[in-house]
C-alpha cells in the first residue's frame, strides 16, 4: 500500500473516530515521570558516588565514580603522549588538571601520573579526610611515589585506581615495567582523538550542506518530507508515551524502596504495556504501527542508507547544541567561581557529567563491554525512537509545527539522560536531528539507524581507548 493510500485511509471519516482525545492523565503523568526520572538518574548516582568515595570496599564501584576515572584516564593518556614532544606544555596542562580534580581517588590518580611524567612543580597532596579504608590504598600510592611497588601491591592498587596503577614505578624505583605499552597506547589515543575530531568536523560540514539541500529541495518540490501530520491516530499515542514513562518511574520507586529487580521488570512492562494499550482503546495494530512510523518506507535498504547519510545532518544540528552546552558550562563556571558543582570529586570548571556507561566500560571486561555496545547501539535506539520520535513526535505534530514539536520532544528526551542538566542543549539538539529524519522519511528506520551510529561510534571508541 502506498504512503498516499495509507494517509487517505486513515484520514477518512470512519477512521477519524479512532483518533480519540488523549486522557486527561497523560500530560500530568509525563511531567511527573520526567521530573522523577531526571532526579533519579542525575541525583542518586552523585549520592552513591559520594558514599563509594568514602567506602572501605571500593571493589563494588558505582558507575558514576568509575566514569570520573575513565575520563581522567583519557585526559592522562593525551598528556603522556604530548609529554614526549612538548614536556613543558604537558606539565602546564597537568598543573591545570590538578586544580580541577579533587577527591581521594582523583588526587591519587594524578599523583601517579605526576610520578610517571617525572613532572616538576608542586607535588600532589594526598588526603583521605578520615575516610575508613582509604588510608590503605592511598598508602600504596605514597609508597609508589617514593620507593615503588611490587606486582602484588600493584594488583591491589588496580582494584581502586585501574589503569593508573600501571603508572607506578617498580620496587627499585625504576620506571614502570608497562611504560612502553602505556606510551604506545597513549600515542594511539591521541591520534585517534585527532582523527575523530577531523572526521566530526568533515561530517558537520557535509551535514550542513545536506540540510541546505534538503530545505531547498523541499521548497521547490514540496515532496521531500514524507511525514504527514494528519495521519491518525494521534491522541492515543500520547497515552502510550505516558504509560512508557509512568511505568518506568514507578519501577524506579519500587527499585529504590523494595528491590533493584523491579527496575528491570518495570522496564519490560514499560515497553510491553504501550504496545497493548492501543488495542484496548479500540485502535487496530496496523493503524497504530503505521501512525507511529513502524513501516518499511521506500524499502529497508533505502531507509537504512537514508539513516546513515542523514546522520551527517544530525551531526550538523548537534554541533549547535554542543556549542550551547559549552557556552552554558562556561557561564555557570564563571558565576559559580569554581565551587564544586555536580561531579563527585571535581572542583573547577563546571561541565556536563559522563554517562554511567563510561564507568561500566572502564571497570568491565570484554563481556561487559560487548553488552554495553549492544545496549547502546541496539536496544536503546529501537526503544527510544519508537516512543520519542514515533509516539510523542506524532502526537505533538498534530498540534504544533516541526520546530516546536522537535524541540519539546528533544528536551524531554535529553532530560531523562544522566549527563546532567548542562548537557540538555547538546542531547536535545541530537533529538531534533532524529526528529528531522522522521519528517524526511516518516519511517522510524532512518532515525533508528542514525541513533545506532551515534551511540555505537561513541561506545566503540571508548571500548578501544579505555
Amino acid at each position: 500500500m502506498s504512503q498516499l493510500t495509507e494517509e487517505n485511509e486513515f484520514s477518512s471519516g470512519g477512521r477519524e473516530s479512532l483518533d480519540k482525545r488523549a486522557g486527561w492523565w497523560a500530560w500530568p503523568s509525563i511531567v511527573g515521570s520526567v521530573i522523577f526520572i531526571a532526579w533519579s538518574v542525575n541525583w542518586i548516582p552523585d549520592e552513591a558516588g559520594a558514599v563509594a568515595e568514602s567506602d572501605s570496599n571500593l571493589k563494588e564501584e558505582v558507575p558514576g565514580v568509575s566514569s570520573d576515572l575513565a575520563i581522567l584516564q583519557i585526559q592522562s593518556q593525551v598528556l603522556v603522549a604530548s609529554a614526549s614532544f612538548d614536556p613543558k606544555s604537558s606539565e602546564a596542562t597537568l598543573e591545570e588538571l590538578k586544580k580541577q580534580v579533587g577527591g581521594s581517588r582523583g588526587q591519587a590518580a594524578l599523583a601517579l601520573l605526576e610520578r610517571f611524567l617525572d613532572a616538576e612543580g608542586d607535588e600532589t597532596q594526598l588526603s583521605w579526610g578520615g575516610e575508613d579504608g582509604a588510608a590503605d590504598w592511598l598508602g600504596l600510592v605514597e609508597k609508589a611515589r617514593t620507593t615503588g611497588l611490587t606486582e602484588m601491591e600493584r594488583d591491589d592498587l588496580r582494584e581502586h585506581l585501574g589503569w593508573f596503577a600501571d603508572l607506578a614505578p617498580d620496587l627499585d624505583g625504576n620506571e614502570s615495567p608497562y611504560a612502553g605499552e602505556i606510551r604506545a597506547k597513549a600515542v594511539g589515543v591521541m591520534v585517534g582523538l585527532s582523527a575523530v575530531f577531523v572526521c566530526a568536523l568533515a561530517g558537520i560540514i557535509a551535514g550542513g550542506i545536506l540540510l541546505i539541500w534538503l530545505v531547498r529541495a523541499q521548497r521547490q518540490s514540496g515532496k521531500m518530507l514524507k511525514f504527514s501530520p494528519t495521519l491518525m491516530p494521534r491522541g492515543i499515542l500520547l497515552e502510550c508515551f505516558a504509560l512508557y514513562l509512568g511505568i518506568m518511574a514507578l519501577s524506579e520507586i519500587a527499585a529504590l524502596k523494595i528491590h533493584p529487580i523491579f527496575a528491570l521488570v518495570g522496564y519490560v512492562g514499560a515497553v510491553v504495556a504501550p504496545l497493548i494499550w492501543p488495542r484496548i482503546r479500540g485502535v487496530s495494530r496496523r493503524s497504530f504501527l503505521l501512525s507511529i512510523g513502524c513501516h518499511r518506507g521506500q524499502g529497508i535498504i533505502r531507509e537504512v542508507g537514508a539513516g546513515a547519510v542523514g546522520y551527517l545532518g544530525v551531526m550538523a544540528i548537534a554541533s549547535v547544541g554542543i556549542s550551547l552546552t559549552w557556552l552554558l558550562s562556561l557561564i555557570v563556571g564563571l558565576v559559580a567561581g569554581g565551587d564544586m558543582i555536580g561531579d563527585v570529586g571535581y572542583d573547577g570548571p563546571v561541565e556536563a557529567e559522563a554517562h554511567p556507561i563510561v564507568g561500566w566500560i572502564y571497570s568491565g571486561g570484554l563481556k561487559e563491554r560487548l553488552l554495553c555496545l549492544a545496549l547502546a547501539a541496539g536496544f536503546a535506539p529501537l526503544v527510544e525512537e519508537f516512543f520519542f520520535r514515533g509516539a510523542l513526535h506524532r502526537h505533538l505534530r498534530g498540534r504544533f509545527g516541526f520546530l516546536v514539536s522537535s524541540i519539546l520532544t528533544g528536551v524531554i528526551f535529553a532530560s531523562l539522560h544522566p549527563q546532567g542538566w548542562l548537557a540538555i542543549p547538546a542531547l536535545a539538539s541530537i533529538g531534533v536531528g532524529f526528529s528531522l529524519l522522521r519528517e524526511w522519511r516518516d519511517s522510524l528506520i532512518a532515525p533508528m539507524v542514525a541513533h545506532a551510529i551515534n551511540n555505537g561510534a561513541l561506545v566503540g571508541f571508548l571500548c578501544i581507548v579505555l
